[in-house]
């Protein structure tokens, strides 16, 4: 999200822009999931949720003209377990467990709380329609070098290494990765940064069933175990009759299910959810997973350089800039990569002071 938007706002400031995308796909960590699941049911593989507060994410869905949805449905009920035993309440009581596990960051009631309602990826999409043949795809950036007149991003796609130079270099990748890669012209102190940048353990885990038996019980399919996983029902607003179970956890735990096989952690999450939702296992049809430690263009979830290290982070290291989550209070967050790359466009632009040539 931080390149997308970097790369729409500095081609609307008249600046020649060119974006390097290794996935095949626009988003990065915005990922809808629509495989394997059937009657076009989808659910979230990474960013889910839009908080009303989130300015610069309601700013571009508004522009695209995308539809906002309800994150949490209104009605029937969720269960907890975080104070010891089974309930069952409204979904204030849910978002209620979130506040009580995470803090206020994750729970202040389910009215502020936003889809984009066909997916999230709809928001990338809408970037990359307008960016068009700016972004190339399946282009995976090795090395990144520079010199007094010009910074140079050496590249893979279609298993041919290529060079494209320009006046500035725009990185939005995220340390986890840029740290693998060939970086001759940074500071040390740069790079040192870079290194220690920690990153999260995210895992969620999908079980399709081919009915919503749950909601015949009153329950709405959103959970919060005792273990501070969250339980969500993606599939509560989506047509169709199958309907779609997944988990949601986060480090320790995450950790610990990214080192199992893929059917073991469905085996594990349907015996879990079983337990909540009783009649789960007849009905479950298939599953899959998304560990985000093991994405090899993210090696996490999210990363924070910390709060006093993000304005020198975010500093440029001659030509070559930066953005991204992890250089925002907001780490985690589609608000978080696009405040940080708005800042980045107004540094380069400031700093150009003419049209220039930027790789992102």
């Amino acid at each position: 999200m931080a390149g997308l938007v970097a790369g729409y706002e500095l081609s609307k400031l008249g600046h020649d822009i060119t974006i390097l995308e290794a996935r095949t796909r626009p988003g990065g960590r915005v990922f809808t999931m629509r495989e394997p699941f059937a009657d076009g049911l989808y659910a979230e593989a990474g960013a889910a949720r839009i908080r009303d507060n989130h300015d610069l994410t309601l700013k571009y869905v508004k522009a695209f003209d995308l539809p906002l949805a309800p994150f949490y449905p209104s009605n029937l009920k969720a269960v907890r377990f975080d104070r010891g035993s089974r309930e069952e309440v409204p979904i204030t009581g849910y978002t209620d467990a979130m506040t009580r596990n995470y803090g206020g960051e994750l729970g202040d009631g389910p009215e502020i709380w936003h889809q984009i309602k066909g997916g999230m990826d709809l928001l990338p999409k809408a970037f990359a329609r307008h960016l068009g043949d700016k972004i190339q795809y399946g282009a995976a950036v090795v090395r990144i070098e520079q010199d007094a007149k010009q910074a140079t991003v050496k590249f893979v796609k279609d298993r041919a290494t290529q060079s494209l130079s320009a006046d500035v270099v725009l990185s939005t990748i995220p340390f986890s990765v840029l740290r693998r890669l060939e970086l001759p012209a940074l500071s040390s102190r740069k790079k040192d940064l870079i290194k220690r940048t920690p990153y999260d353990a995210v895992s969620r885990v999908y079980l399709q069933t081919k009915n919503r038996f749950w909601e015949t019980n009153g329950l709405n399919g959103f959970a919060f175990t005792e273990g501070a996983i969250e339980i969500w029902q993606p599939t509560w607003n989506q047509p169709g009759p199958r309907g779609i179970l997944m988990s949601y956890a986060r480090p320790t735990e995450a950790d610990r299910i990214t080192k199992l096989k893929e059917p073991e952690r469905i085996a594990q999450t349907l015996d879990q959810l079983d337990s909540i939702f009783t009649g789960l296992r007849p009905n479950f049809e298939q599953g899959t997973t998304k560990c985000w430690l093991e994405d090899e263009w993210s090696r996490g979830a999210w990363g924070s350089v910390g709060l006093l290290d993000i304005g020198k982070a975010a500093e440029p290291d001659g030509r070559i800039y930066f953005a991204g989550e992890h250089l925002s209070p907001w780490y985690s967050w589609i608000q978080g990569a696009l405040s940080s790359s708005l800042r980045a466009v107004k540094q380069i632009d400031e700093a150009a002071k003419v049209e220039v040539n930027v790789v992102i």
